[in-house]
């Protein structure tokens, strides 16, 4: 039966299984009736009919596949599309060029981006290069599906704009057992972003729809810190900001009304005071 379809396999089970009737019958003398013909022919007549039967469901079944698996990757094509447009937009910005290639040079004179140190060395290369950049800490408490946190993350302000500076952002985005189409989203991301608040909002929002979606076709379920509200929390939410250079040093007056100046806008704040301590 060797290179014999299965089909055809299970056929031959079938005749062999009527065979092995006729022949019990024959042993025991009796004799063949009409009606013992026509359930053999009844037999292999419901063999083929339930063999075509399965062949049309299976045949239904991946039409449907199908029919998702295109819906669902047209639809990662329009969030791919936004997702293009909002990270291109930042980048005609002359002053987000300026800020992206500053961080661009700093990562490479820092160096390892793993550092505990790394956002905080940053931060200050950007100070020396005549940047308003701070470092900025949020810390949220647990709410309902969200549970607590806290998240570590540069910001500039440059005429009153808050830039979010963040270094392979694409990295706050992974999940589990992503589709190619998710990927293909995270591929998009530059290895440096820099972005104003409002846009940087709108990315944050799209991913969060792309992750949904891309869990539920592997029959995933979201996790808490993929939701929407832990990653609005983690950049959005209240912030304490810091420019020192050297974790816990004492933040002069003038520092600490400088940052006062330039936090307006963005509520709630909380500034960091003397003896703060690391943050």
């Amino acid at each position: 039966m060797m290179g014999i379809p299965v089909k055809f396999k299970r056929l031959a089970a079938v005749f062999e299984e009527a065979a092995a009737k006729n022949r019990e019958c024959e042993s025991s003398g009796s004799e063949h009736s009409p009606e013992s013909l026509t359930d053999l022919s009844d037999l292999v007549n419901s063999f083929l009919e339930r063999e075509e039967g399965e062949a049309e469901e299976n045949d239904r079944e991946r039409e449907v596949e199908s029919e998702l698996e295109n819906n669902c990757h047209a639809d990662f094509e329009l969030l791919k599309n936004d997702l293009e447009s909002l990270l291109d937009s930042d980048e005609e910005d002359s002053i987000t060029r300026n800020i992206h290639a500053e961080v661009e040079e700093a990562c490479l004179e820092i160096g390892n981006s793993s550092l505990p140190d790394f956002k905080r060395r940053l931060m200050a290369r950007l100070r020396l290069r005549g940047f308003d950049a701070g470092l900025c800490k949020s810390k949220w408490e647990k709410t309902g599906g969200c549970p607590s946190g806290d998240y570590e993350y540069i910001d500039a302000y440059v005429s009153g704009t808050r830039f979010i500076v963040e270094v392979f952002l694409a990295g706050e985005f992974t999940i589990a057992r992503p589709t190619s189409s998710y990927t293909s989203l995270l591929e998009v991301f530059p290895s440096i972003y820099v972005g104003k608040v409002g846009r940087f909002k709108k990315v944050v929002k799209l991913m969060c729809r792309a992750m949904r979606k891309s869990l539920k076709t592997n029959g995933l379920h979201l996790p808490p810190w993929r939701r929407l509200a832990y990653l609005q929390a983690k950049w959005f939410g209240s912030y304490k900001r810091t420019i020192n250079e050297i974790p816990g040093r004492t933040v002069s007056d003038s520092d600490e009304g400088l940052s006062q100046k330039r936090l307006i806008g963005f509520v709630p704040v909380q500034v960091i005071v003397t003896n703060a301590g690391r943050i």
